[in-house]
């Protein structure tokens, strides 16, 4: 079924917070869940398996953490022992939205540009590769900005929406006669 980034954010959102994480992290989990949605990097696979591998170790708690730090990138970065390492794309997005920047992520079997308009994966294989992974970022001499596709809707398999759904109705209060 097809859903608007914005019905995709929400679910994402909720499912982090009825696995447990605190509404912060979750409501970076949406975000995160949206910006790879746009670019067509996950339909709720990725998310669910980030969700349920929650951990130090995970893009999803390592993604915040640099932004929270700050980097500018002058020599290479090298992350090792990264769970679902796609999910450190969006927040390296964040980061360098307002620079004329752009980075090169590479692991095993993928290789990704950023720049302000967007993530271009040039090599995709390893693309759902849990890890845990060694990530490098490294800066582009000169930005990289050509206009990418983004797209309004994202399509979740019935299976993996049941199981984010399912995770999001933790969320909810019980009905009560009131």
């Amino acid at each position: 079924m097809s859903y608007s980034l914005n019905e995709y954010e929400a679910l994402c959102k909720k499912a982090a917070r009825g696995s447990g994480m605190h509404w912060g992290q979750s409501e970076e989990v949406g975000k995160a869940a949206r910006c790879l949605g746009a670019f067509g990097l996950d339909d709720g696979r990725l998310v669910l398996r980030a969700i349920e591998k929650f951990g130090p170790q995970n893009a999803l708690w390592l993604g915040p953490a640099l932004c929270d730090k700050g980097c500018d990138f002058e020599k290479p970065l090298v992350l090792k022992g990264v769970e679902v390492p796609i999910y450190m794309l969006p927040f390296l997005h964040i980061m360098i939205l307002d620079e004329d920047v752009s980075l090169r992520v590479t692991w095993d079997r993928f290789d990704a540009v950023l720049s302000a308009s967007g993530i271009n994966c040039t090599i995709s294989d390893g693309l759902c590769q849990d890890g845990p992974i060694e990530l490098c970022i490294s800066k582009l001499s000169a930005s990289k900005d050509n206009e990418l596709f983004t797209q309004s809707r994202v399509d979740i398999p019935p299976e993996i929406f049941e199981r984010l759904n399912g995770l999001a109705h933790k969320t909810y209060a019980p009905a009560t006669e009131e």
